[in-house]
């Protein structure tokens, strides 16, 4: 089980729950600096070990906030400021769309080819077009669900190695049908851009794109063993209060999907050549930008957010998470950047957001982890299991004691539930609660996460 299969999930969950037990303070509009708001709204995010980053707010193509936060290396003492570099995970895949509707306006593909044009062999390659790709209606299976993905991301990869990984894997639906989010669609856009252009992914974006925008502290980091220059380390969440460092990953195994390393001020040179034909001309910037399924772009989410309209894309990848938000008829920006793996950077993203608009935005009060008896801790050790309408359908967790703290354990992944009273717990890793409910006879029968209900179950 992968992390990030249920974050997406898990995102909306920590926008819309009052997660630290008591009710949150409510923020309307104030005269203070914008600074000092952002400062006390991300706080509790600190302060419980669940953020540590950049942050940039522009509007109207002046800069209001661009300010780090918590430390870019822990272990040497290093602040993160605005020069810090992050990976910035799937935050990548508009860079890649941007790369493929370059090379459509130079006539060198269009997005409705077909995947068979291009690798004549792929099962089913004359139903996929590159616009299934793009838009995640392919139908190809995500790479990152398979069981050997961990181990494989331990080593390099080129964009051939990684197609190989899914292409004799089936289909789970056919092309056009309906949305899933793949990662493998993304992969495979990154060899059709090797193949055609004749450079390799890294190369041609940082010609065509990081180059004529001067984005001089972005690129493809293809090989674990190149030195980037005020790269930040990456962190995760671990028992009531600890970090530690986040598991190597070659990032080879994300090209083309999350492979990009960034700083705030090059994602706002980014946004701003949005705004004008310096990167794209008027065509591709509106294929890019077109709801061409719900809620789906090409490499960007379209919507609305605060009743403004949206178009963003956020990330997480192991030891960082990112968002990055374009409220396009305000021209107002907003980059969040972490090398912290617990999901709140889209949430501090609309938090900062409604503070920008003067929304009512919400202040968690923290709660401090409370300290229960081993034996109040034994009675939620045990199997639970979700139904089948869970965003991960019938998965069955293990909860188990670690003194202090309990363990959610699903195969190879697992999360700390930091206690919060006798019966409720923080995931500090997705920034929600899990609430354990005992029965008439006084024994815990279920718990529930979020909107969701698991059964408590004696199989093991």
């Amino acid at each position: 089980m992968k992390a990030d299969r249920i974050l997406t999930f898990f995102s909306v969950l920590i926008i819309t729950s009052c997660v630290l037990g008591p009710c949150p303070r409510v923020h309307a509009k104030q005269d203070t600096p914008i600074e000092g708001k952002v400062d006390a709204y991300v706080k509790p995010y600190i302060e419980m070990g669940c953020f540590s980053g950049c942050i940039l707010v522009a509007r109207e193509g002046s800069i209001l906030l661009k300010k780090g936060y918590g430390m870019a290396n822990v272990e040497l003492g290093v602040a993160n400021g605005p020069e810090t570099v992050f990976h910035i995970a799937s935050v990548s895949k508009p860079f890649t769309t941007a790369a493929i509707l370059i090379l459509q306006e130079r006539d060198r593909l269009s997005v409705h080819d077909p995947l068979a044009v291009y690798i004549p062999d792929y099962p089913g390659g004359d139903k996929i077009t590159l616009h299934h790709l793009m838009t995640h209606t392919s139908g190809i299976p995500n790479v990152n669900d398979f069981p050997d993905y961990d181990a494989k991301s331990k080593f390099p990869h080129t964009t051939s190695d990684l197609v190989a990984l899914f292409k004799d894997k089936p289909t789970i639906f056919e092309p056009g049908e309906r949305y899933s989010y793949s990662n493998s669609n993304y992969n495979l856009l990154a060899y059709i851009i090797e193949h055609v252009s004749g450079m390799s992914y890294g190369e041609f974006l940082q010609e065509n794109v990081f180059s004529p925008l001067n984005m001089e502290n972005t690129a493809h980091h293809g090989h674990a063993g190149t030195l980037i220059m005020n790269r930040a380390s990456g962190y995760v969440p671990v028992g009531v209060e600890d970090l530690e460092n986040a598991p190597f990953i070659n990032w080879s195994i994300k090209t083309g999907n999350g492979s990009l390393c960034s700083t705030v001020d090059d994602l706002y040179a980014f946004d701003r050549a949005l705004y004008t034909e310096k990167l794209l001309k008027k065509a591709g910037l509106e294929q890019a930008f077109t709801e061409h399924i719900e809620g789906i772009g090409y490499g960007w989410f379209i919507g609305k957010r605060h009743g403004r309209n949206v178009i963003r894309i956020n990330g997480r990848s192991p030891g960082f998470g990112s968002a990055f938000q374009r409220y396009v008829d305000d021209d107002v920006c907003i980059v969040v950047l972490s090398n912290n793996y617990a999901a709140t950077a889209t949430a501090i993203a609309d938090g900062v957001a409604a503070i920008v608009f003067g929304e009512p935005y919400e202040i968690h009060e923290i709660v401090k982890p409370v300290s229960l008896r081993p034996q109040q801790m034994e009675r939620f050790v045990g199997w639970y299991q979700f139904g089948d309408t869970f965003y991960v359908p019938n998965a069955r967790y293990r909860i188990e004691s670690r003194g202090d703290y309990l363990l959610m354990r699903l195969g190879g992944w697992s999360t700390s539930l930091v206690p919060q009273s006798d019966a409720t717990f923080f995931i500090r890793e997705f920034w929600a609660t899990v609430s354990f409910v005992k029965n008439a006879e006084g024994d815990v029968s279920y718990l529930h996460w979020g909107d969701f209900k698991a059964r408590r179950v004696d199989e093991k």
